[in-house]
């Protein structure tokens, strides 16, 4: 063009131009079926990626006859009211393999096996995930040809069994979940040539037992679960094998004690879980090998005591959790190692004081998260967190407050999460109401709210106006009767009580209280001057008395018909002595 001069576009232009093109004209060229959906997005890992998601329900067969091969992610799924029903088969490799494949993801579909050389040629493939299935058993060939799988998902099926090298044909495998299925035994060599696993877990199976044998082949384990697999012990060779764990899952078994070195091997672990198991004590040093953990979690169990040594070295542990044992009084050594790092404890739900907690909470002033669930806590002290000023999470949920803690919150000014839940408030004042504006999540579910003009007012308005807005609107109300069970969200103020009759019913109560506190001070101050008089009148007669005895008999005799009369009006205590 005449006057223009041509210049080199910049190459970053040249990149965007050529992938916005190659975008456009792959979006044109896409097929999809009318019951999925079909979009080009960008994913971190894969780059740009053609995505394939069928979710709707209902489905018998899977229309791969009008999926774009070319695709890299097919999400095929239902809602749990409309689940699917599918086989699936070589259906992706046949008659044109999806070479492009690299995640596939079949849940709630009810298929019943997988099927041989259902995934022969996809050797792209890095994910499966075939969750909440029907899948009974699976063995080798399920697998064959999948060289370069890395993570493979067949939690929640009805798995009882697999043979021995089940796996051995994902020796690119990093990742695999069979947990919630019904597999009761591990048999030798299951694991054979998964030499590159890092991560396993098999919750919630039948277990009762692991069997050293089955562990052998996966030495380079980073990340082991178990939890609800119903076992009483565990062969400590198995952490010999796996001795660089960072993270063990244990939760909810049926663990009564550990030994002393119980977890000697595991140098580099970094997160125990033993939650929800049956221990009665946590012995002197039994973490002491265990410098690197930083999350120990010992909550629902039937702790009664830590021991003054039981967190002895765990000089990086930032979270512990305690809650729901039997514990009703610390030793203050236990907490001395990890005063430099905890950030995160749970009081909850244990047999301990006020007075206990605080004691604690004052050699922890860098705790920044604190559970303070069902203790039965009727107030808090306004000073509670004197020594605790990064309060960041607080948990007060399950108690018996009657009020707000405004004095206490006023304090905790970095407060973001806030749970009240379960307690019995039935009102938030103008200033409760303006300092949970400046928390960023609150549950205030679960109390007795009171929907009276008086008591819910405010809280409407502050409904419609603030950024409680959520909050407030889920809240129920908790009385008059007529109102129990409605949402703020469904009140307007001309439905509530009036502030009049429920004010005069009060002020009639208090003046009622106030009238019979009067008669009783009047009958008590009565009582008290009968009481003077009549010790008076004992006094004054019985020194009446001691003259009588000096006098001449003779005078005594002229002076009965007076003392008759005198120990007619005298007080009990007189007449009883003269008799």
């Amino acid at each position: 063009m005449p006057g223009c001069v041509l210049r080199k576009p910049r190459p970053i232009i040249l990149v965007m131009v050529t992938i916005i093109c190659a975008v456009n004209v792959r979006s044109a060229e896409v097929t999809c079926p009318s019951e999925c959906t079909c979009r080009t997005a960008y994913d971190a890992d894969l780059g740009h990626i053609l995505r394939t998601t069928c979710t709707r329900g209902d489905m018998h067969t899977i229309p791969v006859e009008f999926f774009d091969r070319t695709g890299e992610v097919i999400i095929i799924g239902a809602p749990k009211d409309r689940p699917n029903f599918l086989t699936i088969g070589p259906i992706f490799t046949q008659p044109t393999p999806f070479v492009n494949l690299r995640e596939l993801h079949i849940v709630n579909s009810n298929v019943p096996s997988i099927g041989q050389y259902s995934f022969w040629g996809l050797q792209h493939l890095r994910l499966i995930n075939l969750t909440y299935n029907n899948l009974t058993s699976i063995g080798a060939d399920n697998f064959r040809g999948l060289i370069n799988l890395t993570h493979l998902h067949l939690d929640h099926n009805n798995i009882e069994q697999m043979p021995s090298e089940t796996f051995r044909h994902l020796t690119s495998l990093k990742t695999l979940t069979l947990s919630n299925n019904q597999i009761s035994t591990l048999v030798p060599r299951l694991f054979r040539m998964l030499a590159k696993l890092t991560y396993l877990d098999l919750g919630d199976n039948p277990l009762d037992d692991l069997n050293p044998e089955v562990f052998k082949d996966i030495q380079q384990l980073r990340v082991f679960k178990c939890r609800r697999c119903l076992l009483r012990r565990i062969n400590t060779q198995i952490y010999h094998l796996v001795s660089n764990l960072e993270e063990l899952d244990l939760g909810e078994n049926q663990f009564k004690y550990l030994t002393s070195d119980e977890f000697i091997s595991l140098k580099r672990l970094k997160k125990l879980r033993l939650d929800g198991n049956q221990l009665s004590v946590i012995v002197d040093n039994m973490f002491g090998r265990n410098r690197e953990l930083k999350l120990l979690a010992l909550g629902h169990n039937r702790l009664a005591l830590l021991a003054p040594a039981a967190l002895a070295n765990l000089t990086s542990l930032v979270h512990l959790d305690i809650s729901h044992n039997k514990i009703d009084r610390f030793h203050l050594q236990t907490f001395a190692p990890v005063v430099e790092t905890l950030r995160t404890i749970n009081f909850s739900g244990n047999n301990l004081a006020l007075a206990e907690i605080a004691i604690v909470l004052q050699i922890l002033p860098e705790i920044n998260d604190v559970g303070l669930a069902n203790l039965a806590l009727e107030g808090i002290p306004p000073n509670f967190f004197t020594y605790n000023e990064h309060i960041v999470s607080l948990d007060l949920s399950w108690n018996k407050l009657t009020k707000f803690p405004f004095r206490l919150l006023a304090k905790a000014r970095f407060l973001q999460r806030l749970d009240l839940s379960h307690n019995k408030i039935e009102r938030l004042e103008e200033e409760d109401l303006q300092r949970l504006e400046a928390i960023a999540r609150v549950d205030l579910s679960k109390n007795l709210w009171r929907c009276d003009q008086c008591s819910a007012g405010t809280m409407l308005v502050y409904m419609a106006t603030t950024v409680l807005n959520g909050t407030i609107r889920q809240l129920t109300c908790y009385s008059p009767l007529r109102l129990r069970g409605i949402k703020f969200s469904d009140l307007s103020f001309n439905v509530l009580d009036s502030c009049s009759s429920s004010h005069e019913a009060q002020m009639s109560v208090l003046a009622g209280l106030l009238l019979l506190s009067v008669a009783v001070l009047a009958a008590v101050a009565g009582a008290l001057c009968c009481t003077r008089r009549r010790a008076a009148q004992y006094y004054t007669n019985e020194e009446k008395r001691r003259e009588c005895e000096h006098d001449h008999p003779d005078e005594l005799l002229n002076r009965t018909e007076v003392g008759t009369v005198a120990t007619i009006h005298a007080p009990y205590q007189l007449v009883s002595k003269t008799s």
